[in-house]
Formats: C-alpha cells, structure tokens, sequence
C-alpha cells in the first residue's frame, strides 16, 4: 500500500507541496476549492511552537470514503490510492466528506469531489507524488 506521510516536525511550512500539488493536478478554477486546507498551521497550546502539517488525503487502509459513498466515485487502485474513479457519478452528497476524518476530502465550485490521489499517475511510473518531490526538508515521504 502507498500513502503520502508528513514528519511534522521537519515541516517548515513553506507550502512547495501545495504549489507541487496545484502544478500537478489542478487550473485556476480549483485552486480556491483546493489550497485553503491542504496545508494547516498550529500553534501547541502548551509550548507556543509552530508547526505545520499537511491535510492531503493519507489513502486510509479501509477508506471509509469509499464505502460513504452511495455512487461509488472512489475505488482503491493497485498501488493503494484511494483515486476518484468516475468524477461523473459524483453528485456532491458530501457524504465522503462526512466520514473523513482528515479532512481530505473538498468539493469544487460544480459541487464535484476533489482530493488527493497520491500523484497515482507518477508513481505508476516510478516516481514521486510532486508533494514529496517539492518538500525541501523531507518532512514527506511516500511508505
């Protein structure tokens, strides 16, 4: 199985991977549905330390998406991506969005799920996902 991991301590909070990510995947007419929450700061309350982590999608082992989902937009593909297999069958319930517990899941101004397919295409290929190629610290990595 593959998944994108974040060491949130080696987390600068630069943002390459969400730049990454929108090179990669997306125009103009997502990047509002998609960059807002990709990447989120927090402050510990008992320290006052900084810190950041990434909100992709970590293509849980037994992705409650895929089973919320009443049109079967999801399907698992051979590397252990949870990728959007039909966009078309999706008719914005939200009900993925519901059982994520990351946070992973957002919708565009259609109302049509988008998230993170780990780069699926690239890997395939023996590459990286462009998060984790981007990520100058290596708080990313792909396991």
């Amino acid at each position: 199985m593959s998944k994108i991991v974040c060491d949130k301590d080696k987390c600068c909070g630069c943002l390459a991977c969400i730049v990454a990510c929108m090179d990669q995947h997306y125009d103009e007419t997502v990047v509002d549905a998609v960059s807002p929450r990709i990447h989120e700061k927090y402050t510990s309350p008992r320290t006052g330390l900084v810190k950041y982590v990434t909100k992709c999608c970590v293509h849980c082992e037994d992705a409650p998406c895929i089973n919320a989902c009443p049109h079967n937009v999801f399907v698992k593909n051979e590397n252990g991506f949870v990728i959007i297999d039909d966009i078309t069958k999706c008719d914005g319930c939200k009900k993925c969005l519901e059982v994520c517990e990351y946070d992973a899941v957002r919708f565009d101004k259609n109302g049509k799920v988008v998230k993170c397919d780990g780069c699926a295409e690239r890997v395939k290929h023996g590459l990286e996902p462009a998060c984790v190629r981007a990520c100058p610290t290596g708080a990313l990595s792909i396991e």
